[in-house]
């Protein structure tokens, strides 16, 4: 979807919905060239995924699994 720099100022609000619900990409352009793009996020932060997964019930077995996986992944990606 494109818009221009005047529809975002004037609707900001269902441009953003139309982001964020509909997860559609909005390229922001001034006298008919694109000069920004607003995105949904992708991923989590560190943050949000330690949160996640803290609030799930792991069974004994699944947790030493996810510190296996976990431990794996820091080895290959660093810390």
């Amino acid at each position: 979807m494109k818009v221009s720099a005047t529809d975002l100022a004037n609707d900001s609000k269902a441009i953003l919905d139309r982001v964020i619900v509909h997860g559609e990409a909005v390229e922001i352009q001034c006298q008919g060239k694109t000069v920004a793009e607003i995105r949904p996020k992708v991923g989590v932060s560190r943050e949000e995924l330690a949160s996640i997964l803290g609030e799930i019930h792991w069974t004994e077995a699944e947790s030493r699994e996810l510190h296996k996986a976990i431990d794996a992944a820091t080895e290959i990606c660093g810390s």
